[in-house]
């Protein structure tokens, strides 16, 4: 019975990503080894849960509709790029930062190569910069950007209208799409998860986060 599915968020920020806090608790481990047994084991079974969503939005029979306000980051990109539809609001702020701790965004990288050019996908997690809205529409992050203060109206405008639609036909369309467009994310997303995970062991990986923490500027190794 289900039409769509209807993604949004309590308060002004749409998704910061991950839990910096834990991660910088179990970051710095140079073994080069992820133990069945280890804490970091735990953290990087832990990311598969960003897996298991964008898998689920892409497996969902029904199309599956966010609405942005606010910060989108990190791993939030993988909620705005696993949907079929993203509707922004016209101030909402957009940024891959992982770089600035350390890291790098692995898993949103394998869904971000699908979504736009090599060349501006890198220059976006290469620097870390904020970007507004107005570039994430141009960049064909987001479907539609609204004025912030017709979002909540537009979006339900929206998903009432493809509510109406013919359910079978947005069905077999869908999974149609997915499987012409993604016929690989899932294995690649595993991928991703692993060297992310590998990374975060590094000494720059905790220097970053500790950096973050202090709200200082981080100093670099290279190890």
């Amino acid at each position: 019975d289900v039409r769509v599915v209807y993604l949004t968020t309590a308060g002004e920020v749409f998704c910061a990503g991950a839990d910096l806090s834990l991660m910088s608790d179990f970051a710095g481990d140079e073994s080069g080894e992820i133990s069945v047994y280890s804490t970091q084991q735990r953290v990087h079974e832990g990311r598969g849960g960003v897996r298991a969503i964008v898998a689920a939005m892409r497996a969902c029979p029904a199309p599956v509709v966010v609405r942005v306000q606010g910060a989108c980051l990190a791993g939030g990109f993988g909620l705005l790029l696993g949907s079929d539809v993203a509707i922004a609001s016209d101030t909402a702020t957009f940024g891959l930062p992982e770089v600035n701790l350390g890291l790098w965004p692995f898993m949103v990288s394998a869904l971000l190569v699908r979504h736009m050019a090599p060349k501006a996908a890198m220059e976006l997690m290469l620097t870390g910069r904020r970007f507004s809205a107005d570039e994430a529409f141009n960049f064909g992050l987001v479907s539609r950007l609204v004025p912030h203060r017709d979002l909540d109206a537009h979006c339900e405008s929206f998903v009432t209208d493809l509510a109406g639609r013919a359910p079978l036909a947005l069905r077999a369309g869908k999974a149609a799409f997915w499987q012409l467009q993604d016929p690989t994310s899932a294995n690649d997303l595993a991928a991703m998860e692993t060297r992310l995970s590998l990374l975060c062991q590094t000494r720059d990986a905790a220097e970053g986060l500790a950096a973050f923490r202090d709200r200082r500027a981080p100093v670099w190794e290279g190890r």
